[in-house]
């Protein structure tokens, strides 16, 4: 990449004013067509949604009732239902185990304890069976929608034009067709009158304060994470810090001994012998095709114009979007993103041909508000080796000596 960004840093004109503030070519016949396809596959969702909306509160109560068992706390699950079979299991459980403990308490038996021991177990059991058989009856429901969300991807928080979608709306009954035909907004969508309308808004979240290491929602490792926003159109640019830890025994020893090398020239203590890691940068880039002709999309630091602004990232425009990636971070790159200097994402189009002068379509910057102060501390956190502490206390070494 590095060749390439040379190459292509010496094609790139600056960006002119007016290329920002005239929206690209290929924009209103993008959103048009987008407005219009999200008709459907939202409404398709929307079903979907209604069948797993009963699925989500059955498994939420569940927790509770599990909760409940686990902490000896019939209060956390009251009132329980006895129409319900499981839920009278529950009540049935706490009265028997209720009993138990009575007599515990006049009769000192440690026998009584096993049975009370292995009544709860019973019923959590029985609990996790039961949140077993819901959670195969959402992913039968999701598999029978086949690939509704895949489809509604690039309709989820989007920008609609008004008059496509209530064009696709005459055919297709769907809930945007409610927000589309509303007087006023306020509705779970946001409307413009003419797709042109689109280029002129922007929004942007500033450096979020990252967390500890931890287990995320779903069960894997998360936070250790700062990141920032920036939004124009439906154009989405999301820049990130993180770490990138790799399973050791995946690489091979001269890729294992490259990231340990790296943390060594970055002074970062790093520990845990199952893993490597390297502080990364991650991009997440929302755009469906090429606005403005556009061939690459460039990540860079100031002008591009300027010699010293080195390319971070690119990736060819011609295959459409969403972009993903996540890459060990240059010490160079960390250091000016702790200085606080600004990151952007520039959409170049270089025609073919010899000596092609290449033009840059629009820009987009993530904010630098809270970056220095939220970046350096993230790599504190990995530098001191408290991340690697965390990561050893959420997955434990497989081999404790080798420490």
């Amino acid at each position: 990449m590095r060749v390439f960004a040379l190459l292509v840093l010496a094609l790139v004109s600056p960006v002119s004013a007016l290329g920002q503030d005239t929206p690209p070519a290929n924009l209103a016949a993008s959103e048009l067509a987008r407005s219009r396809a999200c008709v459907e596959p939202l409404a398709r969702l929307a079903e979907l949604n209604a069948q797993l909306e009963p699925l989500a509160r059955r498994a939420e109560r569940l927790r509770d009732l599990d909760e409940a068992v686990a902490l000896e706390d019939s209060s956390r699950a009251a009132p329980l239902d006895p129409s319900d079979p499981v839920e009278e299991e529950v009540r049935q459980w706490f009265a028997s185990d209720g009993e138990l403990a009575r007599r515990y308490v006049a009769e000192g038996d440690e026998a009584i304890q096993e049975r009370r021991s292995e009544g709860r177990a019973q019923i959590r059991q029985r609990l996790r069976d039961e949140m077993e058989t819901l959670s195969r009856s959402g992913q039968e429901r999701m598999a029978a929608a086949g690939d509704v969300e895949a489809a509604a991807r690039p309709c989820q928080n989007a920008i609609f034009v008004r008059s496509a979608v209530l064009e696709a709306c005459e055919t297709i009954p769907s809930p945007v067709c409610e927000d589309a035909r509303a007087a006023e907004a306020g509705g779970r969508v946001r409307f413009v009158e003419a797709p042109e309308d689109l280029w002129y808004i922007e929004e942007f979240r500033p450096w979020a304060d990252a967390t500890s290491l931890g287990v995320n929602p779903a069960g894997g490792i998360g936070g250790a994470r700062t990141s920032a926003r920036a939004r124009r159109a439906n154009v989405i640019l999301v820049v990130s810090v993180e770490p990138m830890i790799r399973d050791r025994s995946g690489l091979t020893e001269e890729q294992a001994s490259e990231f340990d090398a790296n943390l060594d020239s970055l002074g970062i203590s790093f520990e845990h012998p199952d893993f490597v890691m390297a502080p990364a940068l991650g991009i997440q880039l929302e755009v469906t095709e090429p606005l403005g002709g556009e061939t690459h999309y460039l990540l860079h630091f100031g002008e591009l114009s300027e010699p010293a602004n080195e390319l971070i990232w690119s990736t060819p425009a011609s295959e459409g979007g969403p972009f993903r990636a996540v890459f060990a971070a240059a010490g160079a790159a960390l250091a000016r993103l702790q200085a606080g200097e600004v990151v952007s994402l520039t959409a170049v189009r270089v025609p073919e041909g010899e000596n092609p002068e290449g033009e840059a379509v629009f820009t987009l910057s993530v904010p630098s508000v809270n970056q220095a102060r939220t970046v350096s501390a993230l790599l504190s956190y990995m530098a001191s080796g408290e991340l690697g502490r965390d990561l050893a206390a959420l997955v434990p070494p497989s081999d404790p000596g080798s420490r």
